[in-house]
């Protein structure tokens, strides 16, 4: 079987998040698998795959997985698009979208959907979400999580206290930026004298929360910031191991990879109360209204005073890791490539 990974998302060129790791351990998983899985490259196109799949579904994919399906190519999509928005907001776009002698954004995602063979939602509220607002049918989608590599469950502290000499802390991993929220944790544990370590590249499309989030680093004294480390790094996996908490106070994740690993290197997990995050992470973590100083800074100290338990590194390991999930998707796939249909698509139920 021969699978073409496609993704585009214009602000995460430069600077690469969960939705690229996402694509990186699917492909890795899979390869190890058998299943031959190239990276679609747009210099050479090519439509000898029997799948294709899509990592996001931002407007500006519409016509890539448009123009696929009219060249008969079998298309998947990992929509990665669990959003906060009200739900009124939904139906005044597609009340707007309706009015519109020009396609909106609206439009170019709904035809993402319509288009594709078959959907992955990451979680049961993000299928939920595609049912509701873009009227996606429950055949075309199977809820298959986001992983996990199993390789944060041997993550040793040893090399980050041999650089840095700290224990004890509180990290963040992830991009600089208001949405993930690190100026928000920072004044959440202001006069608690609990360390706080960053990691992480500037948003290019935040660039003035940067500057200001280095200008509070200076102000908080026992905040480091070590800049970004690249997710192979084994710095990041022994930061995970040695820090105490893992804090994301973030507005929204789907469910946030970074949550995931740290948990598996035995961290606890501080996240903000997002659906998918919860159904991801279950009852292990502890959870915050990220847009509330006071629920950060109750559920950090909360988080760092309990005892250490196994409760979440638990449910991720059995659950999550990419070994389960990539079987999912390797049977995804010999379903779909074995089936005649190569016109509307026709998915496993919800379940």
């Amino acid at each position: 079987m021969k699978v073409a990974y496609f993704q585009f998302f214009p602000p995460t060129v430069w600077t690469p998040g969960g939705g690229e790791v996402q694509l990186a351990n699917t492909r890795q998983e899979l390869l190890r698998r058998g299943v031959t899985v190239d990276l679609f490259d747009i210099w050479h196109p090519s439509s000898d795959y029997d799948i294709l799949h899509v990592f996001g579904s931002t407007y500006q994919l519409s016509d890539f997985v448009v123009t696929a399906k009219r060249l008969r190519q079998k298309v998947v999509v990992s929509p990665i698009i669990y959003t906060d928005k009200p739900r009124w907001q939904w139906i005044a776009g597609k009340w707007f979208d309706s009015l519109s002698p020009l396609p909106t954004i609206y439009r170019y995602r709904r035809r993402i959907y319509e288009s594709a063979n078959l959907l992955l939602p990451g979680s049961k509220i993000e299928a939920c979400q595609l049912h509701q607002n873009f009227g996606v049918p429950w055949s075309k989608m199977k809820v298959v999580p986001v992983g996990v590599e199993d390789r944060f469950l041997t993550a040793d502290s040893e090399l980050f206290q041999r650089q840095y000499g700290v224990t004890d802390f509180v990290l963040m991993v992830g991009r600089i930026s208001t949405r993930k929220g690190q100026r928000r944790l920072m004044q959440a544990l202001a006069g608690t004298n609990l360390r706080l370590v960053f990691i992480g590249q500037a948003d290019p499309d935040d660039p003035g929360y940067f500057e200001d989030f280095l200008e509070d680093c200076k102000r908080y004294p026992n905040a480091q910031y070590l800049g970004p480390l690249s997710h192979d790094s084994p710095m990041l996996a022994s930061a995970y191991a040695t820090c105490r908490v893992h804090a994301l106070p973030s507005l929204g994740e789907c469910p946030g990879i970074v949550n995931m690993e740290a948990a598996l290197a035995g961290a606890a997990v501080v996240a903000g109360n997002s659906p998918p995050v919860v159904e991801a992470l279950g009852s292990g973590a502890y959870y915050c209204d990220p847009n509330s100083i006071e629920e950060i800074r109750s559920a950090v100290t909360r988080a760092f005073e309990s005892p250490r338990n196994t409760t979440l590194r638990d449910r991720l390991a059995q659950g999550f890791v990419w070994s389960r999930v990539g079987a999912e998707i390797a049977q995804v796939y010999e379903t779909l490539a074995e089936s005649t249909d190569t016109s509307s698509g026709r998915g496993s139920q919800l379940r």
